[in-house]
């Protein structure tokens, strides 16, 4: 049996959905809600009635899925894809500020703005202070009860991101939405977020798939549309960079974010949209660049782009 928990959260998305799926004695539950008094009362007072799952799993690291996940500590099994929990290695060194700090004044960003984003990682330590993760990697199976779901990874949204197959039905977290489509942003040079989104929506639609239950907005089932849906903004904003760049003929990644397309001005972006916007902004820059369409001129303290010749 599968149940919804609608564990409220600010902002346009309203409520993050954790979905708890049970088989006689034993369940999983699949994310946590965000570390807020609202969602741990909500949470709190769901297991009291219904008692702790024997697995919890993260699909990703953010905050509204793997903000409770201390609740569980002593109680389950918490789950993490391998890979996700070596970006959370990553992101809590002090490589990973170095490094990015550096690529993102390169290309043009604000340092006060930089600073912001660089602030809140303390909290995230306070998050996972103390919980023991256990790692999954891609096609592992969670068994539970006489039930079982398989583990797919597919990176985008963030590297490590993982779905979870159960029957004929996908629990996929945060990569695949109804009404909007995830934010796909570079946070570790190594990587190109964007190219691996793309081959994960091809792997979800060539699965024999009748439901997706995402982690926000209600369950649906049309899959192949909505891939298809949301492979075509990604080739409308990849467009929208090349036509940039082509105008200003040399432009860094601010000079790009600033011009595009948001649903808003840029000047009218809240901080954290702007966050959001300047690594969604690299993610297309990356891919692009490692596609040979653009080129990347990198000297000492700065990165331009240019078309290739």
């Amino acid at each position: 049996m599968i149940f919804t928990l609608k564990l409220p959260m600010q902002g346009p998305l309203k409520y993050i959905n954790a979905y708890l799926v049970k088989d006689n004695e034993e369940s999983i539950l699949i994310d946590t809600g965000l570390p807020t008094q609202e969602d741990l009362i909500a949470l709190t007072n769901y297991l009291k009635v219904n008692g702790y799952p024997s697995f919890v799993v993260v699909t990703h690291y953010h905050p509204d899925h793997i903000g409770l996940v201390r609740l569980f500590k002593d109680r389950s099994n918490i789950l993490i894809s391998d890979r996700e929990f070596e970006y959370i290695t990553y992101l809590m060194s002090e490589e990973y500020e170095k490094e990015m700090r550096q690529y993102f004044l390169a290309n043009g960003f604000p340092d006060e703005f930089i600073q912001k984003m660089f602030k809140n990682r303390s909290r995230f330590n306070e998050i996972i202070d103390s919980v023991n993760f256990n790692t999954v990697k891609d096609g592992d199976v969670v068994k539970f009860g006489q039930r079982q779901m398989r583990v797919l990874l597919t990176p985008g949204h963030t590297m490590g991101h993982i779905c979870l197959a159960y029957d004929k039905v996908v629990f996929c977290g945060d990569h695949i939405l109804q009404d909007i489509t995830p934010n796909i942003s570079l946070l570790r040079l190594e990587d190109n977020p964007l190219k691996a989104y793309l081959e994960s929506l091809d792997r979800i639609e060539r699965l024999s798939v009748e439901q997706l239950y995402p982690a926000h907005g209600e369950p649906f089932k049309d899959v192949s549309k909505r891939v298809e849906e949301i492979k075509e903004h990604h080739k409308r904003r990849l467009e929208e960079i090349k036509n940039i760049i082509s105008v200003l003929r040399r432009a860094n990644g601010f000079d790009i974010a600033s011009r595009i397309s948001w649903y808003k001005k840029w000047d009218e972006l809240s901080t954290f949209d702007k966050q959001l916007a300047m690594g969604e902004t690299l993610s297309h820059i990356k891919y692009l660049v490692e596609e040979g369409v653009i080129r990347e001129i990198n000297n000492t303290n700065s990165i331009y782009y240019t078309i290739s010749s």
